[in-house]
């Protein structure tokens, strides 16, 4: 087994021993300063909350909810990104219970499925989340009290029920009980041992797992993780991932109002580039498909302008100059930051590493582009690059207090021996609940976690994801392949937006490697054509070029086209079982085998 364990490289970060000390932290630290700026409609006015104001909010709302009976209760959030969800997530997790947040693009049918397994007592919800909320009354005796963020503006009246309110109206009642002296929420003693958030792994209701976090999980994440990154006071983030995703909620929250950062939350991603400039966004925070698109709107706005090969050469100069210690990145290249709003200067993606193409790119131009790694599990971060060690290509090296294994033969990081990713440190979660099975699975009795990731280990430690274990395809001759790896190759043709790639059962008990490729007809080539036949014809061709890049057991025998996007999550992750479930109940309405359906067009 190879291990590395994270190097602490600030020694002056203050550790917070719950969530609740590290909102009051950043209320007496940064006060009247800006916390959130957000708008209740896109281009309607701005508005701005400041620490202090937050504190005191969540304050109020807290001793009204205990005020309601709801101490250590379950409480459901879920909605779009507001900042009445920060409040309410706050104030559950603070002093009255345990917050379980919901993804906000669940159909109604799954929230009253999550609602019951979370056992939850209250439901606080988004404007637009009243149908959900309704549905889960009229099925669900148990929850007592359901309270609309942001009841003025419903688009529909507010059902005829006294368990309805909105929380305005709680948050006034709250102030009142702390000004008569109620202190029952502020002086709440919070137990850093006990489970804080529960939070549902993607997927179906059916097989989606509870993740149990408490106040120790996620407050050491946070001093681990501002030990190798630094972020400026007052500098302006922009909230673009969903707030029940634990990437976000750790990042996006406790980590940028532990170092004082104002939080703004975007209008929708159609406006990105209007808020990237209104708001002078210094730092943003994302998945892979949102850098990526980002690269390739820049890449195209290059081509069009005839600068492709201007800005190529003076990416070699810039980074000749850099050597000898002359970075005048940001002035030779002061039109793209222009066009992403002059001031971003910091870029952290995390799930998995972006094409290396990519991260140099916007590290060429003078923005720090930092690859990071984790999982629900892990509260969620487990390595991350940094300014002191970022191996392009990799998620970085474990952050300080996690330790990473790679389980392999191999002892000395460096061979590039694959294996699964293992995890240690305060940042695993307590397990899952009410499921023992599935915990004793992950969590060894030695403190290790299994990731379920396949990667390796180079010569600095920083951690190489290159496959999901779920996903491995296994051949017939006991050769592994990883769909992830074929799929980066893919993604590269142009005109490709995305790509999957599956192992299929064939007539002959072989597994043949089979792929879905979803094109952009405006991104291909004019040599591709225009017709089915021909666009497949091309296609084939960029295929067999794909193939000879890789082991001859690795090449793909059939595959499918498409204009359709590929099935995803929210965090943008292509659900894999859903999508070839998909593929195969097309094959099978048009009587046909991957063989024989070979590079058709899928409509």
């Amino acid at each position: 087994m190879q291990t590395f364990k994270g190097i602490e490289r600030f020694t002056d970060r203050v550790r917070l021993p719950d969530l609740k000390k590290h909102l009051q932290y950043a209320a007496e630290k940064f006060g009247d300063q800006d916390a959130y700026l957000f708008r209740r409609v896109p281009k309607g006015e701005v508005q701005s909350r400041s620490y202090r104001r937050l504190l005191t909010d969540v304050e109020a709302l807290g001793t009204q909810l205990l005020a309601m009976g709801l101490g250590k209760s379950h409480i459901v959030i879920v909605g779009a990104n507001s900042y009445e969800w920060v409040v309410a997530h706050h104030a559950v997790v603070g002093g009255v219970g345990i917050s379980v947040p919901l993804d906000r693009q669940l159909p109604d049918t799954e929230v009253v499925n999550l609602t019951r397994r979370g056992q939850a007592a209250a439901f606080i919800f988004h404007p637009r989340h009243l149908p959900a909320a309704e549905a889960v009354a009229r099925e669900l005796s148990g929850v007592r009290h359901f309270i609309c963020m942001d009841p003025e503006r419903l688009e529909a009246p507010m059902p005829d029920d006294p368990r309805f309110v909105g929380m305005d109206a709680l948050i006034e009642q709250g102030r009142a009980l702390v000004a008569a002296g109620d202190r029952s929420f502020v002086d709440a003693k919070i137990d850093p041992e006990e489970m804080c958030s529960l939070l549902f792994t993607s997927g179906t209701t059916a097989n989606s797992k509870g993740v149990m976090l408490n106040h120790r999980n996620i407050c050491a994440n946070v001093y681990s993780s501002v030990r190798v990154l630094e972020i400026g006071r007052g500098d302006r983030y922009i909230s673009i991932l969903p707030l029940h995703h634990t990437f976000e909620n750790t990042v996006g929250v406790y980590i940028m109002t532990y170092y004082g950062a104002t939080i703004c939350f975007t209008d929708g991603l159609r406006y990105l580039t209007d808020n990237l400039k209104e708001w002078k966004i210094n730092v943003m925070l994302g998945v892979l498909l949102l850098f990526e698109n980002i690269y390739r709107q820049i890449r195209k706005n290059l081509e069009k302008s005839g600068k492709e090969n201007l800005v190529k050469h003076m990416l070699r100069v810039t980074g000749l100059l850099r050597k000898v210690g002359i970075d005048i990145r940001r002035k030779v290249f002061h039109q793209i930051h222009e066009a992403l709003g002059g001031n971003i200067n910091l870029c952290v993606s995390g799930a998995a590493a972006l094409d290396e193409e990519v991260v140099r790119f916007f590290d060429g131009i003078g923005i720090d582009f930092f690859c990071g790694y984790g999982l629900t599990e892990t509260s969620p971060v487990a390595c991350c690059g940094n300014r002191f060690v970022n191996a392009f290509g990799s998620v970085g090296q474990p952050i300080p207090d996690v330790e990473i294994a790679i389980d392999t033969e191999e002892t000395e990081p460096g061979a590039q021996a694959f294996g699964e990713i293992l995890i240690k440190g305060p940042n695993v979660m307590l397990g899952y609940y009410q499921n023992p099975e599935d915990t004793a699975e992950v969590l060894q009795s030695d403190g290790w976690f299994r990731s379920g990731d396949i990667g390796y280990l180079d010569k600095k430690g920083c951690v190489h994801i290159t496959g999901r274990m779920k996903s491995m395809i296994v051949l017939t001759n006991g050769k592994k392949a990883f769909p992830e790896e074929i799929e980066f190759l893919l993604d590269h043709i142009p005109g490709v937006k995305e790509s999957i790639v599956w192992g299929d059962q064939s007539a002959r008990e072989t597994v043949d490697i089979c792929a879905k490729l979803v094109l952009s007809r405006e991104d291909l080539p004019p040599e591709a054509g225009t017709s089915d036949e021909e666009i497949a014809d091309w296609v084939s061709a960029r295929i067999r070029e794909v193939n000879q890049k890789m082991p001859a057991y690795k090449a793909i025998k059939y595959f499918l086209l498409t204009e359709e996007e590929l099935v995803k999550t929210t965090t943008l992750k292509i659900r894999r079982p859903i999508e070839q479930q998909k593929t195969h109940t097309w094959l099978e309405a048009n009587t046909l085998t991957m063989k024989n359906a070979n590079r058709r067009m899928v409509r």
